[in-house]
């Protein structure tokens, strides 16, 4: 048993269970205390650690928070810094964790070093589970340093990260632990001063279910009335803490109940004072609110604030608006513009929205503290009065390309008539206007050029306070032949008009979109078998769009890089592309939740293309697209990524029904030419060779319109031959060329695969019948394995009868099985 008073002589109580277990936070190097609200979580590690330093020990007290992911991340970091400030500033510099960068991070949080026993406390985890990665969270559990004890407390968790931390030896303390029996209700009581019977305290136990909020509560209302009541648990909290709080005090919380934590600095600003009265200042010593230090802010606790925002609903709505406006324009005195329009798109004010600095928030992309602007930009749009769009023209040609990151089209284009019929036809905002029309014709670079021309004839030398360089660039599509080509045939006038177009468009925007037409030059370089020149274009594009924080840019380029290191069978390229991809992805600009999902969709196609599918995420294996709104490129590429997961996976049927339910006239040229590319794969691998060829045939025309080659090659052994006789029998022209680059893909994959996917052939097979099996299970014949290894056919049948042997399987359609 275990006892300790507060400075308000308020008793704590253990049992002796619990403080077996907690005894056990000595020993652990990591602990789990998991209980809903109200179980004493945190004030019992709270009271366990009090004597931490005389034990020669340091405690650092985390509490996460519901606030953006990266700016929880990088107050964890502080934290972490605090303990360790190499990990801590490494982790700084790696920024928050995605798809490509989660694997350094958790390598880093393991490794952290303490000196002293220190215990590192994350208190309200689940906030901190809902914004990092599952594994940074189950890594930093699972670190090296025996003299560090990670303690997180917690709300209930689910059952995925139970999974991923099970076996590790992690001291859990749960709700059965925190809860009070019979015994120990009446021992906590007897500590108070309030003597009960057995049957009094089985009677609390029933009514509380060992609850130690309601038990304490229950402990109050006894002392008030000498009875036990069966109310529920916010009934008590109302009838014991709100109705005996002044009405100025009840006012006072339901004004600071507008902030899930809130600082005196905030308390002041609502109740419009220098300093707090006397009457707010007794308030905070109510049991149920706690001083966070490290944040130096004030929290309810859940109930209390539950019961706070019941009661200042029950205010009636003039209260809640007037609230609503204290909170939103203290925050925009403040600076903290997301969370002043937070506040006012509660109120659909208008006004205030737009007197707001929108800029960053709409250049910010989709996602994170931006997706209260996106929600509102079409209502604004639709129906702000007329005189309140004149008084902000700057403001609503910020919600004018809001609507066009949305892909809202047809609002974007009404919008943009109505704002051109009252700017002036002169000056910033006219430019504006005009550089904003360039996106009415998007993709048609002809028409994008003449808007920007006219657009920087007025900016004179300005840069666009509307369009910022931290926009995401063509709505999150890497590839820029699918945007920009559109005509078959006319790739290379495009390129021309894009470089033109960049040229320009950049200047004014101070950046945005720098490199994409040099990256056009490298995809059209690399589609037609023009290696060197394409990796050349490739690098130079991400040094462009590096330079000017094009983050989608190089994306795009260092996914390019990876292909081609694929050709030159070059496991140390394709590695540094894959880096190149993790500095993209760090650091804060752009790293939205939308970019993150972004960089899923690259790895994963990386990863299909070298046969790697385990390691594709998740909700790209089950086509999770409709929950995450994703804007149409997006999810265009995520469908991609699961087509060749299907693929991979021998689910030809589903593959060609889902492509077909996605099919869209509005597809390019490119898209086009993926598309039925997938389609013929899908059909030969089901043995309907007609409509494979016809589906292949469809676009043999336009792709040699343009002189791409490069998938009649890299499908040709999924094709199981048809697009060899294509080229044979249509184009023989091409033909030598053809068969020299299949020849270096084919080594250039094994080669690559064989250095960076781990084996799934048994470790019993030669080197040489390694290769041969990998290009028996693509679908190649004899004669084409022979050609790509440079031996006879009669070699390569030895090989493969020592491979079914090793493999004991009598035919190649078994070993296609053994390896998927």
């Amino acid at each position: 048993m275990h006892k300790k008073r507060d400075e308000t002589l308020k008793v704590h109580y253990y049992s002796k269970h619990l403080q077996k277990k907690l005894d056990l936070l000595d020993v652990s190097q990591a602990a789990v205390i998991e209980a809903p609200s109200g179980y004493g979580k945190t004030t019992a590690i709270r009271d366990y650690l009090e004597g931490a330093a005389d034990r020669g020990g340091d405690v650092h007290w985390f509490t996460a928070a519901d606030e953006a992911p990266q700016s929880l991340y990088r107050r964890l970091c502080r934290e972490i810094e605090k303990i360790d400030e190499r990990t801590g500033e490494r982790l700084r510099q790696i920024d928050f964790p995605n798809a490509f960068t989660i694997g350094d991070a958790c390598d880093t949080i393991r490794s952290v070093e303490c000196h002293r026993k220190t215990w590192l406390v994350i208190d309200d985890f689940q906030f901190f589970r809902a914004a990092l990665p599952l594994p940074f969270s189950t890594a930093l559990l699972n670190h090296n340093s025996d003299k560090l004890c990670v303690v997180i407390i917690t709300q209930t968790l689910g059952q995925d990260f139970f999974s991923a931390v099970a076996g590790r030896g992690i001291l859990h303390i749960t709700t059965y632990d925190l809860q009070l029996e019979t015994e120990d209700i009446r021992s906590y009581y007897a500590l108070t001063g309030a003597d009960i019977t057995g049957e009094a305290a089985l009677k609390v136990k029933k009514y509380t279910d060992g609850w130690i909020i309601a038990v304490y509560l229950q402990l109050c209302a006894f002392r008030e009335t000498g009875k036990f009541s069966d109310e529920a648990v916010l009934r008590l909290m109302e009838h014991l803490v709100w109705n005996k709080m002044r009405d100025e005090q009840q006012v006072f919380f339901m004004q600071i109940s507008m902030f899930n934590a809130c600082t005196v600095r905030d308390m002041c600003g609502m109740l419009s004072c220098t300093a707090l009265p006397d009457y707010a200042v007794k308030s905070l010593s109510v049991p149920f609110i706690r001083y966070i230090a490290d944040r130096q802010c004030y929290e309810f606790h859940s109930i209390l604030f539950e019961l706070v925002r019941i009661k200042r609903g029950e205010r009636g709505e003039a209260f809640e608006k007037e609230c609503l406006i204290k909170a939103g324009d203290l925050c925009r005195r403040e600076g903290r513009t997301a969370e002043a329009l937070d506040f006012y798109v509660q109120l659909k004010d208008y006004e205030r929205i737009l007197s707001l600095d929108l800029s960053q928030i709409v250049n910010a992309g989709i996602g994170d503290g931006s997706s209260a602007f996106f929600k509102i930009a079409p209502e604004i749009a639709k129906n702000c009065p007329a005189e309140i769009k004149r008084e902000y023209p700057l403001s609503m040609l910020c919600v004018a390309w809001a609507l066009r990151l949305l892909e809202n089209s047809s609002e974007f284009d009404k919008l943009m008539n109505e704002l051109g019929s009252f700017l002036s036809e002169y000056g910033l905002l006219r430019a504006e206007w005009l550089l904003l029309s360039a996106y009415q014709h998007f993709s048609r670079l002809d028409n994008m050029l003449i808007a920007v021309r006219s657009a920087d004839a007025l900016f004179q030398g300005n840069r666009s306070r509307v369009i910022l360089p931290e926009a995401p660039w063509a709505f999150y599509e890497y590839v820029q032949l699918v945007i920009f080509h559109i005509n078959v045939g006319e790739a290379d006038r495009e390129a021309d008009a894009l470089e033109e177009f960049i040229a320009l468009y950049s200047k004014i925007t101070g950046g945005h979109g720098s490199g994409a037409d040099v990256l056009f030059r490298a995809e059209l370089a690399y589609l037609r078998c023009e290696t060197i020149d394409a990796e050349i274009y490739a690098y130079k594009a991400i040094f462009i769009a590096e330079s000017k924080r094009q983050k989608i840019i190089q994306i795009g380029a260092a996914r390019l890089l990876g292909e081609i290191a694929l050709l030159k069978a070059d496991a140390d390229d394709w590695k540094c592309a894959v880096g190149a991809l993790e500095k993209a992805a760090a650091g804060p600009s752009q790293n939205t939740p939308m970019f993150r999902t972004l960089l899923d969709v690259v790895r994963g196609i990386l990863l299909t293309g070298l046969k790697d599918y385990e390691n594709v995420a998740d909700w790209l294996k089950t086509a999770d697209f409709t929950s995450r709104g994703l804007p149409a490129s997006v999810k265009r590429n995520a469908l991609a990524t699961h087509l060749f997961y299907l693929l991979g996976r021998g689910e030809f049927a589903r593959f060609i029904g889902l492509g077909q339910a996605h099919w869209l006239d509005s597809y390019t040229v490119f898209s086009k030419h993926l598309h039925f590319f997938l389609m013929a794969i899908g059909y030969i691998s089901l043995g309907d060779r007609v409509q494979a060829s016809e589906s292949l045939e469809r676009i043999a025309e336009s792709s040699m319109s343009d002189g791409w080659i490069h998938y009649f090659v890299a499908f040709s052994w999924m094709l199981k031959g048809l697009s060899d006789e294509l080229i044979e029998n249509k184009y023989p022209h091409i033909l030598p060329m053809f068969i020299k680059y299949k020849e270096k893909y084919a080594t250039g994959w094994i080669a690559l695969r064989n250095s960076i996917i781990a084996d799934e052939l048994p470790c019993n097979l030669t080197e040489r019948e390694r290769e041969v099996a990998l290009l028996v299970a693509e679908g190649l014949r004899n004669n084409e394995i022979a050609k790509i290894l440079f031996v006879s056919e009669n070699t390569v049948r030895a090989h493969l009868r020592a491979i079914f042997q090793k493999l004991d399987i009598d035919r190649r359609a078994k070993l296609f099985q053994k390896l998927k």
